[in-house]
């Protein structure tokens, strides 16, 4: 199973199950070069609406900084993508299109936070977005979505801040924390290094995932 919530389903009508969590693969985003100037706060991923990209432009227009939004990934919807190019606070926004690992990994040197507000549905309330992780594992803290199971990891060991994803205000206004006080975003950054290390690194899955397979082999007749 992808999540240990999606686990504890199947473990009531078969103990042979495990979640294997789609951890980074440590070190693989991180730049060898260090910046001190980081103007821009990213998002990477799919460019949809459930994943709350209205609402991300619509905060560039109340973040009182001179920060910059930066967007990589493909728009799913032609229309959707018509309709943000409207708004406001896409004259601060910089859209990449899509980047390779390389790519991800040079725009996340030069991020001052990841962004992953996506948009509180069934599909997304008891996930682990692997993108929040890569952002942590890149030394970079989080602005996230104020879902459980994501404030217990972000929170619990500091390393961004959570938000209400639908309002655009609050998105705004976490960026500008994190902008005003370098030194905190600095150090939230290096937590979520450190969590992603000794938590959620690529390591632990393979492991349990060949465990599983040497269990179930041997159980064959």
């Amino acid at each position: 199973a992808a999540t240990p919530f999606i686990r504890d389903k199947f473990l009531k009508v078969n103990s042979q199950t495990v979640d294997i969590n789609n951890f980074p693969i440590f070190g693989e985003l991180e730049s060898p070069h260090a910046v001190q100037e980081r103007s821009i706060v990213t998002y990477v991923g799919d460019i949809t609406a459930i994943r709350g990209i209205r609402e991300l432009v619509h905060a560039m227009e109340h973040v009182k900084s001179d920060i910059k939004l930066s967007i990589a990934g493909d728009f799913v919807d032609k229309h959707l993508a018509d309709e943000v190019r409207r708004q406001k606070g896409w004259a601060r926004t910089n859209e990449h299109g899509f980047l390779d690992r390389a790519g991800v990994r040079d725009l996340l040197s030069v991020s001052l936070a990841g962004l992953v507000t996506l948009q509180p549905t069934i599909h997304y309330i008891d996930s682990l977005p692997v993108k929040m992780l890569e952002y942590m594992s890149a030394g970079i803290p989080v602005i996230a979505s104020n879902f459980p199971i994501w404030r217990e990891i972000i929170e619990g060991n500091n390393c961004g801040i959570c938000v209400d994803p639908l309002d655009p205000i609050a998105i705004a206004t976490a960026i500008d924390v994190l902008v005003n006080d370098p030194d905190r975003a600095r150090q939230m950054g290096q937590n979520g290094k450190k969590a992603v290390l000794e938590k959620f690194t690529w390591d632990t899955e393979e492991k349990k995932l060949l465990n599983l397979y040497e269990n179930l082999l041997w159980e064959q007749p």
